[in-house]
């Protein structure tokens, strides 16, 4: 326990934290991270179609949509995440694009939520949306 960081040594009668073992999970972690990375430049590699205007405004979309349902904020991280991986390995049309987001946001949310959206309630708001 002395060789413990002095916040896992006061962390160290709660079970929950995991104290004795809680340096070598972040360990783990940060050696994961980078090969769970995406290349910054994806965008100029993979995609054709897809510019980095289209992926903006699809993030900022979805921002909203996620206001809206009032998800946490672990559903958004997820979502994005989501879709530059995708992005980064598939080349897509512009006219998947709604279609990507939706489904990303559909996946993050029944991750993250306790009570996600129903499909039909995301598919109400993305009608609404780029249908005008």
């Amino acid at each position: 326990m002395k060789d413990m960081v002095l916040a896992d040594q006061l962390d160290f009668r709660n079970p929950q934290y995991v104290s004795e073992i809680a340096q070598e999970i972040y360990d783990n972690m940060r050696k994961e991270e980078d090969s769970c990375m995406v290349d910054p430049n994806y965008l100029n590699l993979v995609q054709t179609e897809i510019k980095d205007t289209s992926r903006a405004f699809l993030i900022e979309w979805i921002i909203d949509v996620h206001r809206k349902f009032k998800l946490v904020p672990e559903a958004l991280y997820v979502t994005q995440y989501i879709i530059d991986q995708y992005m980064s390995r598939k080349k897509i049309m512009k006219s998947q694009l709604h279609l990507l987001g939706v489904s990303t946001l559909l996946i993050a949310a029944k991750y993250e939520e306790i009570y996600p959206p129903e499909i039909r309630d995301f598919l109400a708001v993305s009608e609404n949306k780029f249908t005008k």
